[in-house]
């Protein structure tokens, strides 16, 4: 479950650092709405598929926003990602497993 969790928020991570503006922070709401919905899943590895296939679009959208962008433009958007409150509260739940 780790491993998986840990993989999520990297593949997320990825996908949002490449948002920008506003949309950063709605990626980085349903980043933190995913891996809420992942823990609470357990090991069921039904739940994880039903849990992936219901943020499929808005997950497949975050993750091509960066796509074409100097390496500057993610570092911005890196800085951006940090700001948002839902990425915080990510990184609360990583430090407390």
């Amino acid at each position: 479950m780790k491993k998986l969790t840990y993989l999520l928020a990297f593949t997320m991570f990825m996908g949002l650092s490449s948002c920008g503006g506003s949309e950063i922070c709605n990626c980085a709401d349903t980043w933190l709405e995913v891996s809420k919905e992942m823990k609470a899943a357990g090991t069921d590895a039904g739940k994880f598929k039903a849990i992936q296939d219901k943020h499929k679009e808005d997950l497949a959208k975050c993750e091509k926003l960066g796509v074409g962008k100097t390496p500057e433009e993610l570092k911005k958007m890196e800085v951006t990602l940090k700001e948002c409150e839902s990425f915080k509260e990510m990184e609360k739940m990583q430090a407390n497993p």
